[in-house]
């Protein structure tokens, strides 16, 4: 009887160990997933960073191919002058857009919009129903659009065509960097 009651002893000290072991995993993995959310999103103006953008947008595209539907993606620049204003735009749009669309940091000056199962002319009457806090934002704004399908219908050249477009209106806007804009693909 003795060796039954060291076993019974053992089986239970090993299932308060396991209990234990779980419970800590679980602790474990809540702080991956919440230093995980952290860093998606910038510090400095809690809007979601152009890494998150990658792959966000890789993520709806492959939506889009699997249930037909359309994904588009806008940017916006502001003028120099006005570049303080994109992270409080940013922390607006977030609030105003449906809980699938994502607003994300570009650069000092620049935000991306990712309008989930929205066609351009869906994210045309967006920017419309928005051109006054745009404004009242960043007067003097310059803006792109990239629908998928329309615009592309491949994965790969999407995000690189969106990022082509940002560019060139960021050209236009400081006229001074025509040379130096972020390269095609490589968001800075």
């Amino acid at each position: 009887m003795n060796d039954v009651e060291e076993l019974r002893a053992a089986v239970e000290g090993l299932r308060v160990r396991l209990r234990e072991e779980v419970k800590l995993r679980t602790e474990l993995e809540r702080r991956c997933h919440f230093l995980e959310k952290l860093a998606h999103r910038d510090p400095t103006t809690g809007l979601r960073t152009e890494t998150y953008l990658r792959a966000r947008v890789h993520e709806e595209i492959e939506r889009s191919i699997r249930y037909p539907s359309a994904t588009t993606l806008v940017t916006l620049c502001a003028p120099r002058e006005r570049s303080e204003a994109i992270p409080q735009l940013g922390a607006r749009l977030s609030e105003e857009l449906r809980g699938t669309d994502h607003v994300f940091s570009l650069s000092k000056g620049g935000l991306a919009i990712l309008l989930v199962e929205t066609p351009e002319e869906g994210a045309r009457k967006v920017l419309e129903r928005l051109g006054s806090d745009l404004e009242r934002f960043i007067e003097g704004y310059g803006m792109s659009v990239t629908s998928f399908p329309v615009d592309t219908n491949l994965a790969d050249e999407f995000l690189t065509m969106a990022m082509e477009r940002h560019n060139s209106v960021a050209n236009q806007i400081y006229p001074e960097m025509q040379g130096a804009a972020v390269p095609p693909g490589s968001m800075h």
